[in-house]
This record gives C-alpha cells, structure tokens and sequence, in this order.
C-alpha cells in the first residue's frame, strides 16, 4: 500500500472552484488532510462536511465568486468544461467565465492563484478544448495581477471516480485496447491522489509565476502497450494493443460532432478531441517539473491501476 506524502499544514483559508469533480473531490480530501479549510464553490446544495463551507453559484456569477474568495489567501481554479458543443462554449466557461474568477481574485486581495491547466494547453492549434486552455493560461500571463500565480499542466489524471478510465477498465474485458492514432504515440499520466496532494502543496506558493507540468516520474512517459500490460493480471489473457488511425477516429468523431450539434449535447468525441487524441506527444518537459521536495507520486502505474480497479470493483461498476 502505497505510503502517504507527509504535508506541511499551514491552515490556509482556500477557495476552490471546480471542487465536485473527480479530481475536486481529491484536492479536497488532500487539502482537508493539511489542516487547510475550504470555501467551495458548487452550482448544487451538498452534504455538510467538516472543514468546507459551500458557495452555491457559477463562475458566472460575480458576487458569488467575490463571496467564494473573500478573506482566502489563495484561489485554486480546478473548474474547466472538458466537453462542449463548439468552440464558443469552450471559451465561454474556459476563458470568458474563469477570468470572473481571476477577477474576483484580485479585488478580495487574495495572495495567490493555482490554475489548474492541461498540457493540451501546449497544442493550442489541435483542439477547441487546448484552445481555450492556452487562451487561460494567457489571462494570466499576458497581464499584471495583484496576485502571484502559478499554472499546473496535469497530463492524463486517472485513479478512483474517473469515469474515462473506467470506459477503458471495460474495454480490457474484450481483450483490447485501441490507440488513438497509432500505437507508438506516447502520453504522462498520474494518479488523481498524488495530483491533490501536489496541488496541495504548490498552494502555498513559492513557486513564483510559473507554468508547471507534472506527472507519476516516469521519464518518458507511456505507450498504450504499457497501460495493457499494467492491467494484465497472472492467469489472465494479456490486453492487445492496435492502431486506430486518424482518418477511422476522426470520422467517427466529425459524426458525433454533428450529431451533438442537433440535440444540443456535447460529445467526448469529436472532430476536434481526436486531433488531440491522436497528437504522438503529449509527455511532460522535464525543464517544467515543479520544485517540490516533500512531495513524490506515490503510485506508480500498475499501483495506480489496481487501486483504480479496486475501487471500480467494490463499488460494482466493474
């Protein structure tokens, strides 16, 4: 079993936004766990809990994100629409709505900002989603904020409550896997616990306005090969792996998109995801590695895997 970080607690006052979502429910375990406590901002009524005093509204909404950051020392923004009916929506919520947050960060004198990005941030051109990420991250870095800041670019998150790496887990049963593009295409991962509690951790600042990639510390990266044979368990069949060229998931996604169009629901995948899906690189820079010596992952991938598994299977959704 993997040990714990062992954390610095500094008891700050956090507002957070994106904190229902799969990784928000992490961060706030890890933040809890510090000795942190937490104004969260939710569009729905939740269940009371030690430590957390719930913000109902939007980042649509001004005065209640004014409410959500007064007397916090520090913002961490987790919230992001990851799928959208079109590029509008994307910057709507991904630009236009996290700058009220920015904003309301400013004029309640909050010290510092943790905006959690993404490395398609990196690759701006390949979809409406990178788009919008890089075009936050240039809220930040195109101007003077009263605030220092610093940007986290996660890789692909996994771990307990992810509901895209459960589609993978079912995928495994037939015994395949296919690889967006091809199979050599190589990608970061890490798990969602040791994400919350670097998150955590980089909340206190120190870090300077910086733009940051993290990952589980494998140099490198993955090739899908490696996710099927961390999955494969003694006695069972391993998981094969084959390419899925552009042209099949490309089509398959430009279907969706107009398909999403027409009933107004937006689609995982689309024309614009598989561009990014099928990218060769999406690895972090070891130049943009966060300084953080009392944190390192806990969890490897075949750890982090089963752990993931684990949960899925004692909760019956696998």
């Amino acid at each position: 079993m993997p040990q714990q970080n062992t954390k610095k607690t500094t008891g700050q006052l956090i507002a957070l936004t994106g904190g229902t979502g799969f990784l928000g429910g992490h961060v706030i375990d890890s933040l809890l766990a510090a000795g942190h406590q937490i104004k969260a901002l939710t569009r729905q009524p939740q269940t009371e809990r030690a430590g957390i005093h719930w913000v109902e509204g939007s980042l649509n909404d001004v005065k209640c994100l004014e409410t959500l950051c007064e007397g916090a020392e520090t913002l961490i923004n987790l919230a992001g629409l990851t799928k959208a009916i079109n590029r509008d929506a994307f910057f709507d919520i991904n630009v236009t709505a996290t700058k009220n947050a920015f904003d309301a960060a400013a004029s309640c004198n909050v010290k510092h900002v943790l905006h959690i990005s993404s490395l398609a941030a990196r690759e701006p051109r390949l979809s409406h989603y990178g788009a919008s990420k890089a075009g936050t991250e240039l809220l930040l870095t195109a101007r003077k904020w009263p605030f220092n800041w610093t940007i986290l670019r996660p890789p692909a998150i996994y771990g307990p409550g992810d509901k895209e790496i459960l589609k993978l887990l079912k995928a495994t049963k037939l015994g395949i896997l296919p690889a967006p593009g091809s199979v050599k295409n190589r990608f970061s991962m890490i798990h969602a616990r040791d994400l919350a509690d670097a998150i955590t951790l980089l909340s206190a600042g120190g870090n300077g306005s910086s733009i940051l990639e993290i990952d589980d510390g494998k140099p490198g990266g993955y090739q899908l090969s490696d996710v099927a044979k961390a999955l494969t368990t003694p006695g069972k069949s391993s998981v094969k792996t084959f390419s899925l060229p552009f042209w099949a998931i490309g089509t398959i996604g430009a279907v969706n998109g107009m398909i999403a169009s027409a009933i107004n629901r937006p689609a995982m995948l689309t024309l614009s995801t598989a561009r990014y899906l099928c990218h060769k690189d999406w690895t972090v820079r070891e130049v943009r590695r966060p300084c953080l010596p009392k944190w390192s992952p806990q969890f490897d991938l075949k750890a982090g895997l089963k752990d993931t598994t684990d949960w899925y299977q004692k909760n019956g959704l696998l």
